[in-house]
Order: C-alpha cells, then sequence, then structure tokens
C-alpha cells in the first residue's frame, strides 16, 4: 500500500516564511491567510536561540515543532508570532501559532508553539500535543544544549545547534561550522539548501536562525514556514 499523501512539489507549493521583525509587542503579530485550493497545510516552528550566559556557556537552541493538518479543519486566518533571540544573559522567546491573538490579555487560542532556547546552556524544551495537533501528524523536537568549556557537537535529533565558548569550535549537522569573524568569535548562519542546517554563534557571535548565542553572544530568532498545497 503506497503512502496515501502527496507531498508538495515547487511548482504546486504555497509557501509562506515568517521572520521575527524588529521590534517586539502586539505591534509585531503577523497573519496567515490560508490559500484557496488547499488541501494539506504543513506547519514548521522554530523557537528562538537563547543567549550565552556571559559566563562560559553558550546558549542552547530553539525547539522545532512540525505538524501537518488537513486544511479543511485550519482556520482561514491565523496569527503568527515569531519568537526573537535571547541578548546575552537572555532567554529566547517562543513561536506561536494561534487562533485568534493569543498574547497578554487577549482572548484566544494558542494551537503550535515552539520553545526558545534558554541562557542557562538549556535548549528549548519540546511541547506537547494539544486538541489541535490531534486533527494530523505532530511531531516536537527539544534543542540542543550549549557547550561549556569544550567545542560544540552536531546534534543527533534537531537541525539546530546551541551555542559554545570563545575559542572552541561549533560543528552541525553535515560537518557545518561558524563563520570566524576573529580569532576566538565566529557567527552562527542557517540554511534550507542543499540541507536544512541551522549553526551556533562561538564567543560573542551570534548564533543562526533559532541557534544558540556563544557564551557571550545573543541567539538567533525564530523563524515560521507554513506550506500549503
Amino acid at each position: 500500500m503506497s503512502y496515501p499523501i502527496n507531498y508538495p512539489t515547487p511548482q504546486g507549493a504555497n509557501i509562506q516564511i515568517f521572520n521575527a521583525p524588529a521590534g517586539n509587542g502586539l505591534a509585531y503579530y503577523q497573519y496567515w491567510t490560508k490559500p484557496q485550493g488547499a488541501s494539506f497545510v504543513w506547519f514548521t516552528l522554530i523557537g528562538g536561540g537563547g543567549g550565552g550566559d556571559n559566563a562560559g556557556t553558550g546558549g542552547g537552541s530553539g525547539a522545532v515543532t512540525n505538524c501537518m493538518v488537513p486544511a479543511f479543519l485550519i482556520p482561514d486566518s491565523l496569527a503568527i508570532w515569531v519568537g526573537t533571540g535571547g541578548n546575552p544573559s537572555g532567554s529566547g522567546d517562543t513561536s506561536y501559532v494561534a487562533y485568534t491573538d493569543k498574547i497578554g490579555a487577549y482572548a484566544g487560542y494558542t494551537l503550535l508553539t515552539a520553545n526558545g532556547g534558554l541562557s542557562n546552556q538549556s535548549g528549548g524544551a519540546a511541547s506537547t500535543s494539544n486538541y489541535f495537533s490531534c486533527m494530523g501528524f505532530f511531531q516536537s523536537i527539544a534543542g540542543q544544549n550549549g557547550a561549556g568549556g569544550g567545542p560544540q557537537s552536531p546534534s543527533a535529533t534537531t537541525f539546530l545547534t546551541g551555542g559554545a565558548t570563545f575559542s572552541q569550535t561549533v560543528t552541525a549537522n553535515y560537518g557545518y561550522t561558524a563563520t570566524v569573524t576573529g580569532p576566538t568569535n565566529a557567527n552562527g548562519f542557517f540554511q534550507t539548501q542543499p540541507v536544512i542546517v541551522g549553526v551556533a554563534g562561538m564567543g560573542s557571535g551570534r548564533g543562526g536562525v533559532g541557534c544558540g548565542g556563544g557564551d557571550t553572544g545573543a541567539g538567533g530568532y525564530g523563524r515560521i514556514i507554513i506550506i500549503t498545497w
């Protein structure tokens, strides 16, 4: 028996990528509108990376949450909140998909989340499934912990990387490494082609999307990707 779902092609998929705006607060909610004629909707949420702890440990990477749901079960409009990366000694923000504005005193329903990485070395915790995610396929993977006093190695479970202290190498999946900006510091980066991978910062370097910052660096901003076909 063949797998019953037709996956999208570059010609047939509607791909919308949401990044964290240059600010914070309710004014920076973004909105997604369901394209007409869609059959399935795929969500990928990446939490913001944690900043380093300013004491010799890199920040943890954000969690990654994936969910695929039949389009007819999805509201026509969703609110999108992309978590920002943590400053040094600060944790990354959680990324949300909500039925209506869901923050502070605003009423609404959080449908999906991806937790941000922490500045105390811990990666963002995986989220649990809920009444929305039971309608389709759901997966949430915890972020990678930051490294302290030694090099950072690739994760066996996520494409994101936790940060490392100065003078220590950051090696992500498939052999990708941080881009050196000085003798002891390096900025991370994020790519989706030819393979998806996020590289953390080293020393004062900032992490790539969802990745931890170096021990004195900021974490990378989160991201939300919604694909319909």
